[in-house]
C-alpha cells in the first residue's frame, strides 16, 4: 500500500500550502485562503490544492455535533478519500503514529466534528475564533480528543 504524502516532493509541496494558509482567520462554513476557513473547509481546501475532489460540503450549524449520533464528518471523509482510518489508541502493541499528511480526527460532542492536518509534529487545524495554527502534536486539550488518523493511498 502506498500512501500519497510519503512521497518526498508532496511533502514539500504540503509544506508550502500548510504556510500560506497560516493566520488565515477562522470563519463558519468558509474556506477562502487568508480570508477565513472553519476545520473541514481548510483540510479539503489542502486537498484540492492536490488535485483531490472537487468536495462538496453540506451547510451545517455551529453545534451541529452536540445534538447528532450520525457520523457525518468520519462517514464523509471515508467516502470521499481513498485511504485507510486508524482508530486511535494509546496501546504499546496498536499505537499508530502519524506521518506528514495525515487528516487528524477529533472528537468534541456526540460524534467526530473537527480535523486537522499532521505534519512534523504539529496539526494544522482552523481554531474557532483563532483561525489557523500549527498545535504541538502531543498538546494535551487536543490530544485526549484524538479519535481517528486518516492516511490517503496514492
Amino acid at each position: 500500500m502506498k500512501y500519497f504524502f510519503k512521497d518526498i516532493e508532496n511533502q514539500k509541496k504540503l509544506k508550502r500550502i500548510l504556510k500560506e494558509w497560516e493566520g488565515t482567520p477562522y470563519r463558519h462554513w468558509s474556506g477562502v485562503k487568508q480570508g477565513g476557513c472553519d476545520c473541514i473547509h481548510f483540510v479539503v481546501k489542502v486537498l484540492e490544492e492536490f488535485g483531490f475532489g472537487p468536495f462538496k460540503i453540506q451547510k451545517y450549524p455551529r453545534d451541529w455535533h452536540l445534538h447528532r449520533d450520525e457520523e457525518r464528518l468520519l462517514n464523509g471523509i471515508r467516502i470521499a478519500l481513498n485511504g485507510k482510518v486508524e482508530e486511535y489508541k494509546e496501546r504499546k502493541d496498536a499505537l499508530v503514529i502519524p506521518i506528514n499528511g495525515d487528516i487528524i480526527l477529533y472528537q468534541f460532542g456526540k460524534v467526530i466534528s473537527h480535523a486537522g492536518i499532521y505534519f512534523d509534529n504539529h496539526v494544522y487545524q482552523s481554531l474557532n475564533n483563532i483561525g489557523i495554527q500549527k498545535r504541538k502534536w502531543a498538546d494535551k486539550t487536543w490530544y485526549k480528543r484524538m479519535k481517528y488518523i486518516h492516511r490517503l493511498l496514492a
